[in-house]
């Protein structure tokens, strides 16, 4: 047996399925690339899950995957990630194959940021499509992001934007999300940025949480210190989500 587990964004978030998946299996892994805790530590989840958790980055996971399902095959296996299990594409996939391989999965599911965007005061059924903003490498500059942003802002629609690792060694910022969309921006001249509110949200359910509304101009060398990051561009706004922005956060919009 497979256990796909999601562990939410710090140690409280641990279901009690979760915690069922986690000491029924053999071996446990934790997925360290895409995310961190918001708040508490890998050491905490061992102490609540009275076992012993080996971390995996993503290379691991798609290197080693024949390995995991041959371990599922003979024991209970736990892959562990943060937020929900199924929102990164390596772990459909590794769903994927091990339904070819012949065995079995259980999926436990997890608190998201997703499940959190809504304390910002914006209405959940009014997001458009989810995207990740990608830091460029060398060799490697994708912006079909900025697209998805676009589409969804045209459509009145607001974008949750994760973000990803920088360069695939520390989790990237919100303020470094900004200078890039503006970089794009202004390549593509495109204007729509400048004109509707975006929301920074650092290390959203845990004590350190930051919520910041405000317009580009206004958020340009923000930083916030609380991790994982990610940004709301805004869509079109109803007054009750003007008037939650307004009250909650001190957006004048």
């Amino acid at each position: 047996m497979l256990y796909l587990v999601g562990i939410g964004l710090k140690p409280k978030h641990l279901t009690i399925e979760a915690l069922d998946a986690i000491k029924d299996s053999g071996q446990v892994f934790l997925e360290t690339y895409t995310s961190a805790y918001a708040e508490g530590s890998l050491a905490d989840l061992e102490g609540i899950a009275g076992k012993k958790i080996n971390q995996f980055s993503r290379k691991q996971v798609e290197d080693e995957e024949k390995s995991i399902l041959a371990m599922a095959k003979k024991n209970n296996i736990c892959l562990l990630t943060f937020g929900n299990p199924l929102t990164a594409t390596t772990h459909v996939q590794l769903l994927l194959d091990a339904k070819k391989e012949g065995v079995k999965v259980k999926i436990v599911e997890g608190i998201s940021v997703t499940n959190a965007i809504a304390r910002t005061g914006l209405d959940e059924y009014r997001f458009g499509r989810t995207t990740t903003i990608v830091e460029p490498s060398e060799n490697y500059s994708p912006e079909s992001f900025f697209d998805f942003i676009e589409k969804n802002f045209e459509s009145g629609l607001h974008t949750l934007c994760l973000l990803d690792t920088s360069n695939g060694e520390k989790l990237m910022t919100a303020t470094a999300s900004l200078e890039l969309l503006e970089k794009i921006a202004e390549k593509k001249k495109k204007k729509f940025l400048e004109k509707t509110p975006i929301i920074l949200l650092g290390g959203l359910t845990s004590e350190k949480e930051k919520i910041t509304a405000g317009f580009l101009k206004d958020l340009a060398g923000k930083k916030i210190e609380a991790f994982p990051q990610s940004i709301i561009i805004c869509g079109k706004l109803t007054d009750k989500e003007k008037e939650a922005l307004r009250e909650l956060h001190g957006l004048l919009a």
